[in-house]
């Protein structure tokens, strides 16, 4: 054999030990990763193609008595490039394009430099479907829902908003923010290599999705409201106005207007319009708090409906101050007569009678200087001071509604609680909490109507509803009637304190005017509110004929028998 034979053999040699040593060495390989690396190879692999993620429920939707969507989410969706993962940019400039999606020149840059940059915000669906359809690398999707008010600023402060993150921070988006806001639920879904998911666990869309909330707000009710206010407020060119609607027997509001107003949907500039003068701005009534002084007397018989007094000729002298009457009266007068043309004077004297004590005591009684507890935040208290730290002044010009400070809500309350045979409700917006159907009126989660106290009794409540059926019929309160229904209520024309001077301001005044129908069965009540209306202050020209033409509306909507007319 040959020196070079032997040395082909030895190479031969070589190769074969090295290929077997080769094959040795990837068997035992083979076997420490198949054997010992299993398990972490497995957990990286599920890493990468098994992902934990929340879903993210669908804030439940807030609906009218009648099922109507006053607010709801819908699924928006970010658009973003990758730029690693893009072929054919054109391409993909181009789909983006023809779905109405440009591309900024001046983003090209930024975009060779990231793997997430978003390139349209808040995009509908149906454009992220068409997008989609096209399956381009590079091109990436995220959802989230958006709160949505189909009908823009109706019903805007009872409504309220939500924050950049979906959580309800004023009007009923708040207060019921935890059970609309429903539960994050953690799902498992596997990708393929290009990220495309191939396996999603069933999920039941109920466990993921907020509960509705129903509102006693009658949508129709509302709508009547803040058409008739919003003529009356830019009318006048007033500071503010309120209209409230109230079902008496359950303390039930059925419109709740507070102007101006604001669009929830649009970015709020100035949070001074999310302010709910219903429930929040505190106001001296004027003569729409007299209700409180006569029931009071007539509660305690202190005074009787036949007793006349004697009204100082519209003059009245009390602790060096003189107390005038808009409506003269010479001579002596009835209580008829007194609450007809509203005396100032008239009143004082009645509630000398019944002394400053019990008046606080019915002040309070009524509702007044305490939250009455309505499911909105930002309710106001009202003020009144301590009957204790009452001067001479203070028992006269509270009894007529000045050096009292009340909501709107406190007041329209003590009014239903005279329509309601002397039984102060708690006034509620909530009517249910829920996933029932929108057309549905009845849930197991219907909230109750709650009765705080009896105030007065049954026949002093007749008596005073009289007493305001007559005020509307011959009265200052005329221009509040309606046709074919009988109308008890009261009229106030408050003088405002001017903040320069600290004195009662002979330009700005407080228009308003409180009623119920039928007079003396009420089924609603309404108060009618125009803070500092221009040229005309009087509230029987400009507050009383707001009242007609809302109630006119209401009590056909709402199908209330047509009463006697005596």
């Amino acid at each position: 054999m040959t020196r070079k034979s032997v040395e082909n053999i030895s190479r031969k040699l070589v190769l074969i030990v090295t290929v077997i040593l080769l094959f040795f060495f990837l068997f035992l390989k083979l076997i420490y990763v198949q054997i010992f690396l299993h398990s972490r190879i497995n957990n990286i692999v599920k890493k990468m193609i098994i992902r934990n993620n929340i879903a993210v429920p669908k804030r439940g939707d807030i609906l009218d008595f009648n099922g109507k969507i006053l607010a709801s989410s819908i699924k928006k969706y970010t658009i973003f490039l990758d730029s690693k993962l893009i072929d054919d940019f054109n391409e993909v400039k181009n789909v983006l394009l023809n779905n109405g999606i440009k591309i900024k020149e001046r983003s090209l840059n930024e975009l060779e430099k990231t793997s997430y940059y978003p390139i349209a915000f808040n995009v509908d669906a149906c454009i992220v479907d068409g997008v989609k359809s096209r399956r381009l690398k590079g091109i990436g999707f995220e959802s989230k829902y958006k709160r949505f008010y189909p009908e823009g600023r109706f019903l805007a402060h009872v409504l309220g908003i939500t924050d950049s993150d979906g959580n309800g921070i004023e009007g009923i988006e708040k207060t019921c923010n935890e059970c609309l806001s429903g539960y994050s639920v953690m799902i498992k879904t596997r990708r393929d290599g290009r990220g495309h998911i191939i396996y999603d666990r069933f999920i039941d869309k109920t466990k993921i999705c907020g509960q509705n909330v129903k509102l006693n707000i009658d949508r129709n009710i509302q709508f009547i409201a803040e058409k008739e206010l919003r003529k009356a407020f830019y009318k006048y060119k007033a500071k503010r106005a309120v209209c409230i609607i109230q079902n008496p027997k359950t303390g039930a509001v059925l419109a709740m207007v507070s102007l101006p107003d604001f669009d929830p949907s649009d970015k709020i500039k100035d949070i001074k319009v999310l302010r709910n003068s219903a429930i929040s701005d505190i106001y001296e009534p004027g003569s729409t708090f007299k209700i409180v002084a006569i029931a009071a007397a007539l509660e305690q018989n202190k005074v009787k409906l036949t007793e006349n007094f004697y009204l100082e000729n519209g003059r009245y002298k009390i602790a060096g101050h003189i107390i005038k009457d808009d409506h003269k009266i010479e001579g002596y007068a009835s209580l008829k007569k007194i609450i007809e043309r509203s005396s100032n004077i008239g009143i004082i004297k009645i509630t000398k009678k019944l002394g400053s004590e019990n008046f606080y005591e019915y002040i309070r009684k009524f509702g007044f200087y305490s939250l009455t507890g309505i499911d909105l935040p930002g309710e106001a208290k009202g003020i009144l001071m301590d009957v204790d730290k009452w001067n001479l002044l203070s028992l006269p010009t509270i009894s007529f509604g000045q050096g009292i400070g009340v909501t709107a809500l406190q007041v329209i309350s003590a009014f239903s609680a005279i329509a309601n045979n002397g039984i102060l409700m708690k006034p509620f917006l909530i009517y249910s909490i829920g996933n029932t159907k929108t057309s549905e009126k009845s849930s197991k989660n219907v909230l109750n109507p709650i009765e705080v106290r009896r105030v007065v009794s049954v026949k002093t409540a007749q008596m005073i509803r009289k007493l305001l059926k007559d005020t509307v019929d011959f009265g200052t309160g005329k221009s509040a009637k309606i046709a074919n229904y009988t109308v008890g209520g009261k009229t106030g024309t408050a003088q405002k304190v001017d903040p320069s001077t600290k004195n009662y301001s002979v330009k700005h005044y407080v228009a308003s005017f409180c009623g119920m129908i039928p007079a003396m069965c009420p089924e609603v009540v309404i108060l009618i509110i125009i803070d500092e209306p221009y040229s005309n202050y009087y509230a029987y020209s400009v507050a009383s004929p707001v009242f007609a033409n809302i109630a006119k509306k209401t009590v056909r909507y709402l199908n209330i028998k047509e009463d006697d007319i005596e």
